[in-house]
């Protein structure tokens, strides 16, 4: 049988579910083991060196999606948990993995279907949370919350939430549970890096407000704050700038090297790397509750796990701030 969860984030079973905890005053973010390089970029006894890694340092939450690898994501975790699965927490996204040329939606039948297969590549009877990878504007958001009604009354998804929506698409979903007296969404994954920094509009205000639990995606913005590409004369071969237009469109620019390099500049004057400023740049804003990494090695695992627990000055911070304004080109925003 699944374990409960509490109102405090705590399961049942004694498992704190950081996937949907707030992060409590003074702490640092928790780390949330990504997996979208899982059959692909990492192979499986890598993949296996993570996960044993991240149980090793404490670090328990793992997050998937059925899109990942097409499938292979999920089998290869499922794999590496093995004989362990007690000891961790898994989320798993559904709505965006390609079926007949187009994504799947949030219909009701799809979405259950969906997770039914998630959890028979994860070899587990449930996941911690069942994220909704991304608006669907085709299906009333009515038939889909039926959908994780349903999953969760059978135990197979202990938390639902929602990823790459926008706060109002959020507020409409918590405004129509809080209605029925259903559960809300416990957490949000949304796009956040010194490079990218749009949620601090309104998302950042709205999430206090309303006691959301979010973890950020892309927090090295897809290993350009990493320091190792030199310009976007070429992409790097083996990274995940080769071949991805996502990715290219989103962050391979001059005027994105350019910030970048600025930022770099601090890190030095800091005695620490590119990574390790953008990782703690992130730990001091007050609206990340965790930073979803994907690890390539596990290496890398180790170096976002201590850099998060890193403070970062205030010079720095303040510093980064000014750049980031410059390279907008200005501090205007169309709410306040």
């Amino acid at each position: 049988m699944a374990p409960d969860v509490k109102a405090d984030g705590m399961r049942a079973d004694g498992v704190k579910g950081e996937m949907t905890a707030k992060r409590r005053p003074g702490a640092p973010p928790a780390i949330l083991v990504g997996t979208m390089n899982f059959g692909g970029r990492t192979p499986l006894e890598e993949a296996e060196r993570i996960t044993l890694r991240a149980l090793e340092r404490g670090i328990t939450a793992f997050d998937t999606a059925n899109l990942y690898q097409d499938g292979a994501s999920e089998r290869i975790l499922g794999r590496a948990l093995r004989g362990r699965r007690a000891e961790a927490q898994i989320a798993t996204k559904v709505g965006l993995r390609r079926v007949g040329g187009r994504p799947e939606g949030l219909g009701r039948e799809r979405v259950i279907r969906a997770v039914e297969e998630s959890l028979a590549r994860l070899g587990t009877d449930r996941v911690d949370v069942c994220y909704l990878h991304a608006p669907d504007p085709e299906t009333p958001i009515e038939e889909t919350l039926s959908a994780i009604d349903a999953l969760l009354e059978q135990g197979k998804i202990l938390q639902y939430g929602v990823s790459n929506f926008a706060s109002w698409q959020i507020l409409e979903i918590i405004a129509r549970r809080d209605a029925v007296g259903k559960p809300r969404p416990a957490a949000s994954q949304v796009l956040y890096n010194a490079l990218i920094r749009q949620l601090d509009v309104e998302y950042a205000a709205f999430a206090r407000r309303y006691a959301l639990a979010t973890a950020v995606y892309n927090p090295l913005a897809g290993g350009l704050l990493t320091g190792r590409h030199a310009g976007p004369e070429a992409t790097q071969a083996g990274s995940r700038f080769e071949r991805n237009g996502v990715y290219q469109r989103r962050y391979w620019s001059r005027r994105m090297f350019d910030l970048a390099a600025g930022y770099a500049a601090v890190a030095a004057d800091e005695g620490m790397s590119l990574l390790s400023l953008s990782y703690a740049w992130l730990a001091g804003r007050d609206v990340v509750d965790s930073i979803l990494v994907g690890p390539v090695r596990a290496e890398h695992l180790d170096a976002a796990a201590d850099a998060v627990g890193r403070p970062l000055s205030e010079e720095a911070a303040r510093r980064m701030d000014a750049l980031y304004r410059d390279h907008l080109g200005t501090d205007a925003s169309y709410a306040r």
